[in-house]
Parts: C-alpha cells; sequence; structure tokens
C-alpha cells in the first residue's frame, strides 16, 4: 500500500473507474451547521477542496490529508460535522464511502462543521478558487540555526502529536526550517509550536484555507 501527499486541488485518486451513487446508510453527523456536544464554533470560516471519506465502521466522515491508494480508499483525518452521503455523489465499495468536495465550514475545537452543503470537485473549475491553490508556505529568518536531523525531528513530533491536522513534514536544509503540511492549523497546534521550539524554526502550509 503507498500513500501519497495530498494537495488541496482536483482529485487525488488514481483508481480504476467504480460506480457512483448517493447510497443508503448512516447518513452523517447531524444538520448541517450544528456542532457536536453543542459545542462553540470558531467564527473563522475555512474551505478547501478535499476527500472525504468514511469507512465501513466509521462513525463520521472525515477529510483526509493523505489518502491510502488502495481500493477502496483508506485515510484518517478531520471529522466533519453535519455530512449527508445521502445529498451528494459519492463512490461507495466494501462499506467504504468518499469523494473529492469543496467543502467550507467553521472549526470547534474536534470537527470541522459545515456552513454551506459540499460541492463535488468536479463541478467546479478550481481556477475559481486560487486561494485553494497549493502555495509554498511563507519562510522567515529562523531563530536558531537547526541541524536536518534537528528539523526533522521537529517535524515528525507535530506528526505524532497532532495526526489528526499535521499530515506530514520535513526538514529544508537550505532555510533551516522544518516544513509542515497540515489540515488545519489549530490555536493549540500553533501554541505547542511557540511553546517547545525556537522562533521561526516551522513553516505551515496549511490546506483548509481561511475564507476571507
Amino acid at each position: 500500500m503507498t500513500v501519497q501527499r495530498f494537495i488541496p486541488i482536483a482529485a487525488v485518486f488514481a483508481l480504476a473507474a467504480c460506480g457512483q451513487g448517493a447510497g443508503s446508510g448512516d447518513s452523517g453527523s447531524g444538520d448541517v451547521g450544528s456542532p457536536p456536544g453543542g459545542g462553540t464554533t470558531d467564527s473563522v470560516l475555512y474551505q478547501g477542496a478535499l476527500t472525504v471519506l468514511q469507512d465501513a465502521e466509521g462513525e463520521v466522515p472525515e477529510l483526509c490529508g493523505v489518502v491510502a491508494e488502495s481500493y477502496p480508499p483508506q485515510c484518517a483525518g478531520l471529522p466533519v460535522s453535519g455530512w449527508d452521503w445521502d445529498s451528494v455523489e459519492h463512490e461507495e465499495a466494501s462499506g467504504v464511502r468518499w469523494g473529492s468536495f469543496l467543502v467550507t465550514g467553521s472549526f470547534d475545537g474536534e470537527s470541522l462543521v459545515l456552513t454551506e452543503e459540499p460541492v463535488p470537485t468536479a463541478e467546479i473549475d478550481m481556477a475559481d478558487y486560487p486561494d485553494l491553490q497549493y502555495t509554498e508556505p511563507e519562510i522567515g529568518e529562523p531563530a536558531e540555526d537547526l541541524s536536518v536531523e534537528e528539523l526533522q525531528a521537529i517535524a515528525d513530533e507535530l506528526v505524532a502529536e497532532f495526526p489528526v491536522y499535521v499530515v506530514g513534514g520535513w526538514a529544508d536544509e537550505q532555510n533551516g526550517v522544518a516544513l509542515v503540511d497540515a489540515l488545519l492549523v489549530t490555536p493549540e497546534l500553533e501554541a505547542y509550536v511557540q511553546e517547545r521550539f525556537p522562533e521561526g524554526t516551522v513553516a505551515f502550509s496549511q490546506m483548509l484555507k481561511p475564507v476571507e
């Protein structure tokens, strides 16, 4: 089984063609815009063109940062609140449901709470969403010179500590920083970086982009 880094544009699966349909089963986790457990939803809206997948045993769909190119595909990521598989065209095999969608929502501390109906990426022109295209992270001047091994250790630590949000990272020897891919840079993740690592030694690329 192989995995690939997910860039939030277009579809990510290099799979054999299979049937599409509305499916009939668990519809997700509630009405659009309704936070689970009555939690408080962040006022910031985020948007991304991402794969949403729910496996046979999964209670809720999840946004994928990295997708395993098995069939059916596999991933684990940020839970999505308010998803309804019956309302969107998707693929399904062996109890797994998935598809590539433009999603918009707010973060309630545990999940992305949908504030708009998801739209299959096959139905949109990504040129209309330039802000969602992948861009290299902004890199400043690191406060300390760290070795490649130290930078990679930082990236690995963030993947291990924040597996839902951080999907990968590597050492950028030329710029002296750890480049980190994240579904979402949460306040908790930002605070962790600020408290544990020298200033400017981590540069994030975020897949869910704030809506201006």
